[in-house]
């Protein structure tokens, strides 16, 4: 079966199940050439361009969720979780709660869509007790569930990024309403 072949048919007015069997029997042929899976990026390479994210914005932002990043809490974690659209960009903040050993802090998240993974800035790393050497990678606890995180580097070293590796893992559903700059998380 050759794509001329295939175009004549169209031509002549195939049956469309002559039409399915054909694109079947092609990606039978050629299966071994397909490769549909998206290369892996290594978590301490990634970089994304966060460039209009300050420190004031941060504390903007904690403000607005009510949420004082890398403050001690006792809060317990519950869903649904409720964030905000912040900025030009419309930036998606999420108030999580975070935990390592003892310490359990606030951490208000950027929801990074085309993150793999999920990274810590090192003030967070600080905030949950790493004084001296802060780690490449660790496991903590987000919002109730172990996830392995990494330092912020690069182009965003001064954000917390949430990534998907966390989203898929508590099954998330995300409800984004941009008349009202609000998004919400919860768990399926």
């Amino acid at each position: 079966i050759t794509l001329r072949k295939l175009s004549e048919d169209i031509q002549n007015g195939p049956e469309l199940a002559l039409l399915q069997r054909h694109i079947v029997n092609l990606m039978e042929e050629h299966r071994s050439n397909l490769n549909f899976a998206a290369p892996v990026i290594e978590p301490r390479k990634y970089d994304v361009l966060i460039l209009d994210i300050t420190s004031a914005d941060l504390d903007k932002i904690g403000e607005e969720l009510e949420h004082i990043a890398l403050a001690e809490t006792s809060l317990v974690p519950t869903f649904p979780v409720r964030g905000i659209l912040f900025g030009i960009s419309h930036r998606m903040f999420l108030p999580l709660i975070v935990s390592k050993r003892s310490k359990t802090i606030n951490v208000n998240f950027l929801f990074d869509t085309g993150s793999p993974n999920t990274y810590l800035r090192p003030e967070t790393f600080a905030a949950l007790g790493f004084t001296e050497n802060t780690p490449t990678e660790t496991n903590v606890i987000i919002h109730g569930t172990s996830i392995t995180v990494y330092v912020s580097s690069n182009h965003f070293e001064n954000v917390d990024l949430l990534g998907q590796d966390y989203m898929s893992r508590i099954r998330a559903v995300v409800m984004i309403d941009y008349p009202l700059n609000l998004i919400e998380v919860n768990v399926k």
